[in-house]
Parts: C-alpha cells; structure tokens; sequence
C-alpha cells in the first residue's frame, strides 16, 4: 500500500479527538489589566521592540509559525494536533469530561466499554462511555483524570480502575491495598495462559510497599502487635502451608480453622484471638480486628524474624564518603558535598535521632575521623594502603550526631579549611573502590553485619587502589550493558549480604566508567545521582536537596519481599540485578518510600473464571529506629475468561513499567536500532490482537480504552538518552544514567519523563485553575472548559512564539521563555524589572520567589503539586531560555517527544499511521492468535513473554 493510498484511506482519522472548545462568555479571572498577555495581539511584548528575526523556542532552521494567523491545528494554547504530511484531521466533540454532579468513580469505570476510536465510525456511545479519560493524548487524559477524582474519593474494594500515577486522589482501605502500593496489570486476570498470551501484554504488578498515600481521615497504616504472657512480641497468624499472613481474605470456619485464600487449605486458629467473651463479657469477633479489615497492616515481628538471630536490630547507621581530590575541588562539588553532609547530619539529629553516623574523605588515600563527643577538637587518621584496607579506630568511628555535634561540625570545617587552603597539594588521583570496601568493612565490624547506608561523591574516573580503572576513550566496542569488573562485581555481592546500600553522587561529565563503579547502586537498590558540568554557584542547591531528600525518603533496612499468589500463579521473575531476573526473593538492604518493584507472574494451572485470585506481598524490615515489622500488602483480580472484559480493565501504568523493564533486561548487543524496531512490532501485535478479537474491523485505528496512551509512551522510551544509537559510545554517562533511572523511579517520576507536563502561564486562566481545590493542597483543580487550554502536547507545533511554559519532567521544572515573552507577565511571574535584559533573568536557589500576583500564585501551585505527585520535597526551577542557556537545545530535544528525532525516529502522529498500516495488513493476513472457546489444562504452557 502507497503512502498516498494510505492517508486517502485514513482520511477520516482523527488524531485530535477533543471535546468542544467552550465559549468564551463564561467569567473570567480578574487580574489587573496588565496580566492580560495577548501574545497574538499588535502590542504583545508591551511596546518592547523584539531584536532580530522572530525566532520561535527551537533554534534556527525550524519552520517558523505565522502568529497573526488563526491556525487551530497549530495553537498551542490548544494542544491540538498538528497536521502530518499535510493532512489536516477532523477533530471530534465529546462529552466533557466532568459533569456538574460529577458520576461515581464507579461508574465512569463501568461505563469504560470497547475502545477509543477515531473516525466518523465512532459511535456517539462509544464517546460517551469513553468520557472518564476520553483523549489519547497525554496532557488531555492527565488533567481529565485530575478532574474525575476530584469530588470522589477511592475506595480500594468498590474502585477497581486506580487514577494515574500522576493523579492525586483520597482513598479509603477497604479491605483491599491502595492502587499506589501494589496494583495487577491486569485487574481482569485471564482465567489460563492461552488467553493471557493472547492480548500480548504481560502479566505482573508493581509494587511499591512504602509509597506516600493520601487518606481521608489522615490515618497512618495500622500497626499490628500480639505479645504473649511474658510481653514478647508473637507472630502474626500465617497459613500453616503457603506461610501467607492473615488478611481481609481469610475465611473463619465454624471448627476454630480459617481457610488460606492464597493456598485454599485450613489452618488452626491461635487460641488467644478466637471470637470469644472480652474482660467485659462483650462478644469479640474476628472481622472487628484490623487486620482483618485493612489491605495493607504493619506486624510487630519477634525475634525469631531476626536479620541475624542472635542479635537484636540496631538503627540505621551512615558513612558519609566524600571525594576531595584535586578534580572534585576544582569544580566546587568537593565543598557542595560538605554542606550537603552537614545538613543532612542536622536532618538526622532532628528526624532520625537514634541513627548514627560516620565521615570518611578519600583522594589517594583514606581518611577517618574520630567524632567522639569527649574530643575537643577533630582527629583525622590517615590510611595509605590501599591494596589491604583497615580501620585504624573502632572508638568513635560512629558517634551519635547529636551527641557529637561540636566534633562533627569541627571536622567538617577542617576538611574545608584542607579544601580552601589546597593542603598537600593537587592531588588527581582517586581510590573510590577501596573507599567503598573501607566503609563496607567500618559498618560491618561496627553493626556486627547488621548493615547500614554509604552516600559517597565521586568526581573522576578510580585509577588507585582496589577497583581502578585505566583511562580509556570511551567508545562503542562493549556491545553489551554489563559490569565485566570482578572487583566491583564481588563487593556488590559483599554489600547486598551485609544489608549495605550505597548512594553515589556523580558531580563530573568527564567518563568515569559509570556502569562498573555505579553498579554497587544497582545490587544494593541504592540511588544515583549525576551532574554533568557541575557548577557550585548554579547547582550546590541540588546536590545538598537531593542527599537531604534521599535520606528522608529512608523506611528502613534488612528488607526481605516475597509475593504470594492464588493457586494457578507464581512469581516468574522480579525485575531487580540483585536476584538475576529470577524468581528468588529480593534481598533490599534499604528501602525508601520511592523503591519500586516490579514483578512478573506466570501459570501453573488453571483459573476458575468468575473467582477472585489473591495476592500478597509481605516485606520483613527494620525500620530505621531498630524495630523488626512486616509489612503485609493485599490485593485481589477478578478472572475472566472474556477477552472485552481482559482488556477493558488494564493497568496501563504497570504494563508499561513491566515492558519497559524487559527491554532493559535483554538489552543484549545494544542494537538499539533493532530493539526500536521490536519495540514497535509489539505495540502493532497488541493493537492487532484488540482489534481482531474485540474491536470492530473498521479502516479506522482502535486504542483500547485502558491503554489509550501506551503508544506514545513507549514510542517516547524509544528516544531516550538510552537508546540513542551506539556510533561512538555505548557506555558513555548519560545513557548509563537514563539505564539507572528507569530501575530507580517510581511511577509518577517516570511518566513525567517519558512525557513531560507543560503547562502554559500566558494563557488567560479561570478563576479556579491551578487552585488547590481541598483544604491539604493535595489535588489541583482546574475548569472543565480549561482543559483544551492548559493541554499542551511536546511537540514544536505545540508552542507558542513570545509563551511561558512550566515543565516538569519529574526531577526539574523549566520556566521556558524568550525574548519574545511579554516582559510584564515576566514582572508578575518572577518580579524582576521589566527592562533586564534576558541573559541577566535569574532565578535565587531555584525556587519561584513568593510575590503577590495571581500567576505566580497559581505557578507556585503547580510546583507544589508536582512535588506532592512525585514524592520530592522540593523541585529546582531551571531557566529555559533560546540563544542564552547552553543547554537549551539539550533539553528541548529530550522534553519535545512528540517530534521527530535527529535520529530519524518518528513523530507521535506519523507513529501511528505507521502502526495503523501494521494492522490493517496483520488483520488482512490473519496474522493474529485466535482464541478457541475451549482451552484444556494441558494446553497451558510456561509463560514466554515479550522478549526483546
């Protein structure tokens, strides 16, 4: 089929389905009249005369738009569709996506029928029943699930479909776990492995034990405790064979045994907490209790459950390693790391007052300092052999921060006073793998192997001591993503059985070999950190909010996870290094409230359609205060044996992060052109098997409603930093740290960077927009009649010459704008005179300054909200600005993912036409599985998932 024949086929396609542009009698915003900014308008820029060409946000050689034309398809304030190839799409009303009574979150789930389809075809059903999240464009399906979840609040048992990860919601347990903690790829589980293979999606969940949940009633997870007659802690109930603890699922029999709704066998009841009389002569029942009435509960564990069973938990110790060689003084990040250390050792002392801690420099050799609080000023101890290290102290190694505070605040002025003064000389060399064995070895002998947590800095490339490496040109001759170091290789597997995790913050773009000396983060479920061209002035802000937040995302240490499924399903692998992508349980020595874990399933056997299948996860840890809890997370599927029904209730959120994980884990060659081009004939074959065994067979593309955007995520993955092509470097930082982060994010973070969220400021705004519309500041509302306004799409054609945008991508704001920009929404926004000149903007410790205007409000507003969605304590504001910032282009490439790439890789639209063409010849060759109306047990075969 000719291209020309294609378009003509598809010409009644709509790639820009979106409600009815509201009239524009509603009332608007007052504002004084200068925060009007009516950037098409002669006087735009306020009589400011704009030098030179006008230049639109890319740089030059991008096609200019014509701003005193009307062009829809081009408006950016729109966020419509851009034409392809000069085809010019219809667009389609729709219902608007929140009624003034506002439906049950119920029943806009029940109401998600067939699929969003575009085309004249459509059904005005079909529209209707789609109104939950009615567009396939991210920006739009965002805030129309914003909106949804506004006036309702989640109930875990009555609410099967959860908001998306970007979305804030209220919730109520009611039995079952939060959809943030841990949810079903599929909440329709196909009741065998023929028709599971069938829809070519995967089977799994994510899993992320501690997330950050906002409840009704502002209650914590329940704590569990059962103490025997002498006051020691008892174990919770647990099925006597699968070993499952006791859940809202157990059923009580009338003999004193509960039936397992895991494994479907009886157990005895312990005695003490059968239903009976209390101490008042009331009746006691079994559901009264709240494990019996909450999806996610903590159990008080006893002692037997015991990291080591001969000694009690400790809390959490800290060994703060910092890199001062010559190259990390230079550049500032030597003394930026001084000052993240002494605040986060403050935040220790006030929020984590029973940890204690210890400081270690390194260059060419070791040093540790004493920090016992009788000292009166700091001892530094000096360890030169590298090959052997040792601890020359034991006394004073670690100290109570509180108790220590003069010793410690000495020591860090004496290394500074090392710093400033360039005691001893330049000193380039590094010995980062003998800094890490030390401090292995100083927590180990100092916790009895108990564990503990390592954040070290790290500025060049190791070249002495145990774990150098040589330096070398970076190039592309390693076709392969794997650490071939046997020392780093061996001291991971020390650190992850001595419940050590090591965060690293990486202040250079110089190569240092970031997939061998990062890959103790990996093993040890720690975090990186990277920055490239680091520069104190612009960026000691960041790494001293970064290492203060990772500390205070801490839950605890020595985490044990397993998972427990109904009869019919296991674990087929979890999606971690530190288990090889088997089916072992992970071993977590820290865990965070952003550690994410994602899980693949399998069939053993058969499901009962029409039955409920059950899951738990149970996580053993210490918290960081020394006290052993599991942690018991439930949640349950419905099977169905109806294929509609499979695909009506996806979660597309833990589908993607399970394909996205498997592409990571059989990276293989780094034939990234090849794995692109798989990537895509996935995506065809899924839409191909919807199309063929539930959507009508129509000449126009059907997204199923559950799964609506996954193509532009997953087509977005495919221009990420990690799979640019290998022409020069295979293992160069970026690509090495966009590998890292995909493993390390939760879920909102991911989605903000595989699709950033832009949000306009010079549009005029409703009086409600970017308001907080609960007393918490939780959900950020805006109008209805706003959406289309405030939806901007990452592509080129999307933006506006002379606008202002927010955009967030998960680890950063950008305030984007340009010379053009009308400098009196600049005055309301930043508060800066309105004749600077663009180059002088600048922004103090990245924040937004706090003045008062009605768009800086609303701006600061939609800061606070992306920081509450992606659990950050704080976002950095960073200037975006053409022919000023030397990383505009950098950036603009990455947040544009809509575009087509330098690298030739396909814009969102044409990526459709592509897919469409896949599967009119798929369906036209019948090249699809069928599903028969009977399968047979000995049908069922190991479950072989996508396999890049």
């Amino acid at each position: 089929m000719s291209q020309d024949q294609l378009y003509q086929q598809m010409s009644d396609l709509s790639l820009d389905q979106q409600p009815q542009l509201p009239s524009k009698s509603g009332r608007k915003h007052k504002r004084p009249a200068r925060a009007y900014h009516d950037v098409n308008g002669d006087n735009f820029n306020s009589g400011m005369q704009a030098q030179g060409n006008d230049q639109q946000f890319m740089s030059q050689g991008q096609p200019n738009i014509n701003m005193n034309t009307p062009q829809f398809n081009n408006a950016a304030q729109f966020g419509g569709a851009g034409p392809a190839h000069g085809q010019i799409f219809t667009s389609q009303q729709v219902n608007s996506p929140m009624s003034n009574n506002g439906a049950s979150n119920g029943n806009i789930q029940n109401q998600m029928t067939g699929a969003n389809q575009f085309g004249n075809n459509i059904s005005s059903n079909n529209v209707s029943d789609a109104q939950g999240t009615s567009s396939h464009y991210v920006p739009i399906q965002r805030w129309e699930d914003q909106i949804n979840i506004l006036n309702k609040t989640f109930q875990t048992v009555n609410d099967s479909v959860a908001p998306l990860p970007t979305t804030s919601f209220y919730s109520v347990d009611q039995g079952s776990c939060n959809p943030r903690t841990m949810s079903l790829s599929m909440l329709n589980i196909p009741e065998n492995e023929q028709l599971r293979h069938a829809t070519k999606l995967p089977l799994g969940m994510t899993i992320q034990p501690f997330a950050e949940l906002v409840t009704v009633d502002g209650s914590e997870i329940p704590i569990i405790s059962s103490v025997d007659a002498e006051n020691n802690v008892k174990a919770p109930v647990r099925c006597q064979r699968c070993r499952s603890y006791i859940n809202p699922g157990y059923k009580l029999s009338y003999d004193s045994t509960f039936l397992c709704n895991i494994c479907n066998v009886k157990s005895r009841m312990p005695m003490d907490i059968l239903p009976g009389i209390d101490n008042g002569g009331n009746a006691t029942t079994l559901e009264g209790r709240l494990e019996m009435n909450h999806g996610t509960v903590d159990f008080l564990a006893p002692s037997e459950y015991n990291a080591i069973q001969a000694k009690e938990p400790l809390p959490l110790h800290y060994i703060f390693v910092i890199d001062v060689t010559s190259m990390a003084i230079g550049n500032g990040s030597a003394m930026a790391v001084i000052e993240a250390v002494k605040q986060s050792i403050e935040y220790i002392i006030d929020y984590q007052p029973k940890c204690k801690v210890a400081i270690m420099t390194f260059d060419n050799k070791l040093k540790f300092y004493n920090l016992r609080p009788d000292l009166d000023a700091a001892q530094e101890y000096i360890v030169a052999e590298l090959s052997d290290v040792f601890i020359p102290f034991y006394n004073g190694l670690f100290a109570d921060p509180a108790e220590s505070i003069n010793v410690i605040t000495d020591t860090l002025r004496k290394i500074e006073n090392f710093i400033r003064n360039d005691i001893g000389g330049p000193v380039p060399y590094n010995c980062y793998g003998s800094a890490i064995q030390a401090a292995q070895l100083a927590l180990s002998e100092f916790t009895g192997n108990q564990g503990g947590k390592i954040i070290c800095s790290l500025n060049s490339l190791p070249t002495v001591g145990n774990g150098n490496l040589s330096v070398r040109k970076d190039d592309n001759l390693k076709q392969n993503l794997q650490c071939d170091n046997d020392f780093y290789r061996k001291l991971s597997d020390e650190l992850l059985k001595s419940y050590i995790s090591v965060d690293i913050f990486v202040t250079s773009d110089a190569f240092v070999d970031m997939l061998t000396v990062v890959t103790p983060v990996e093993m040890t479920a720690g975090t990186l950190k990277y920055y490239p061209k680091f520069q104190k002035e612009m960026d000691d802000h960041l790494i001293i909010n970064d290492m203060v937040e990772n500390i205070s995302n801490i839950v605890g240490y020595q985490a044990l996870l397993k998972v427990r499924c109904s009869t019919g399903l296991t674990v087929d692998q979890y999606y971690l290094k530190s288990v090889d992508y088997s089916d072992r349980d992970p071993l977590i020595p820290v865990i965070t409230k952003d550690t994410v874990i994602d899980v693949l399933l399998k069939y053993t056997d058969k499901l009962k359609a029409k039955e409920d299948a059950y899951f738990q996860t149970a996580i053993l840890y210490t918290d960081i205060n020394g006290i052993r809890k599991v942690r018991s997370i439930n949640c349950t599927g419905a099977v169905s044996n109806n294929m509609a029904e499979v695909f009506k209730f996806m979660n597309q959120n833990s589908l993607m992060r399970i394909m996205i994980k498997d592409v990571i884990r059989t990276i293989g060659n780094c034939d990234f052109i090849g794995i692109r081009k798989t990537i895509e004939q996935k995506v065809a074959e899924i839409l191909t098997q919807y199309t063929a065994l539930v959507g009508r067979r129509t000449n126009s593309l059907i997204l199923p409603d559950a799964i609506k955007t996954l193509p532009m995520y997953l087509l977005s993955f495919e221009k990420s930093d990690l799979m640019k092509p290998n022409f020069r470097s295979t293992r160069g930082n970026e690509r090495i740290y966009d590998l890292f982060q995909y493993g390390m994010l939760n879920s909102a973070r991911l989605s903000y960077k595989l699709y950033p969220q832009f949000i306009p400021l010079h549009t005029l705004l409703e009086e409600n927009d970017l308001t907080f519309y609960d007393v918490h500041n939780k959900m950020l509302q805006i109008e209805s009649k706003s959406i289309m306004e405030l939806s901007v799409r990452n592509g080129y054609n999307q933006l506006l010459n002379g606008g202002c945008y927010l955009i967030c991508d998960g680890e950063k704001v950008y305030l984007m704008f340009n010379k053009n920009t009308n400098r009196m929404l600049l005055q309301d926004l930043l508060g800066i005179d309105p004749t600077i000149a663009l180059g002088d903007i600048t922004l103090y410790g990245g924040i937004l300054p706090e003045i008062d205007t009605q768009i800086n409000e609303k701006a600061r507003n939609m800061v606070q909200y992306w920081c509450e969605i992606c659990n950050k304590q704080s976002l950095p504001i960073v200037l975006l600005r053409a022919e000023v910032d030397n990383y505009y282009q950098e950036v603009i490439s990455r947040i544009l993912c809509e575009d087509q790439t330098i690298n030739k890789i396909t814009s969102y639209d044409s990526y459709l036409i592509q897919l469409h063409t896949i599967i009119q010849e798929k369906i036209k060759k019948e090249d699809y599985i069928k599903v028969s109306g009977n399968s047979k047990n000995h049908e069922l075969f190991h479950q072989q998932y996508v396999q890049f």
